[in-house]
């Protein structure tokens, strides 16, 4: 709607700048009375050129400011998916923890039970008991890694938030500007 305009009144414009003034078979009187009249249409067309400058100048600068936060919705949202994904691997390896810590604690009872009958000797015991230890400190790092990155994940899930809800009020602003002006 608003290239109709513009096309419009470059073609009255240009109609009015290309037309001869006495082309028309028009004495100087009448002449002379359509000039106060050609004057005040020249100035209805300037007022809407400026009006028009006006709004272009709008329009540029909200689709600057809707290029800026579509790169930043991008980069959030790239950030989202790497903390999704680095929870995802360090859930992957608490289950492998456990899975290994169940392992270890059935081997730990049949040494156990080789040491009590005299197979095997207490530092084999102790050995693994000491791997279990480590097996248990390890899940619990890993434990607070996926709590630490579950929080950083919802902060930057509400960062993409707020950018969708800015992007969504920019569209609505561009939008209600378009439907105001027709």
């Amino acid at each position: 709607m608003k290239r109709n305009h513009i096309w419009m009144l470059f073609c009255i414009i240009g109609l009015y700048l290309f037309t001869p003034q006495q082309g028309y078979a028009q004495s100087r009187a009448t002449s002379a009375l359509n000039k106060p009249n050609q004057e005040q249409i020249v100035q209805e067309i300037l007022s809407e050129v400026r009006q028009l400058r006006v709004e272009v100048q709008r329009l540029k600068a909200s689709a600057y400011q809707t290029q800026v936060v579509i790169e930043r919705l991008r980069l959030q949202q790239e950030q989202v998916t790497r903390l999704t994904r680095e929870i995802g691997e360090v859930r992957e390896r608490i289950s492998e923890t456990k899975t290994r810590q169940a392992k270890m604690n059935g081997m730990f009872e049949e040494t156990e039970k080789q040491v009590q009958s005299g197979v095997l000797s207490q530092s084999e015991l102790k050995r693994i008991s000491g791997e279990i230890e480590e097996l248990k400190q390890r899940e619990q790092r890993l434990t607070e890694q996926e709590s630490q990155l579950s929080v950083e994940l919802d902060a930057e899930r509400v960062k993409l938030i707020t950018l969708n809800r800015q992007l969504d009020e920019l569209g609505r602003e561009m939008t209600g500007a378009g439907i105001e002006k027709k």
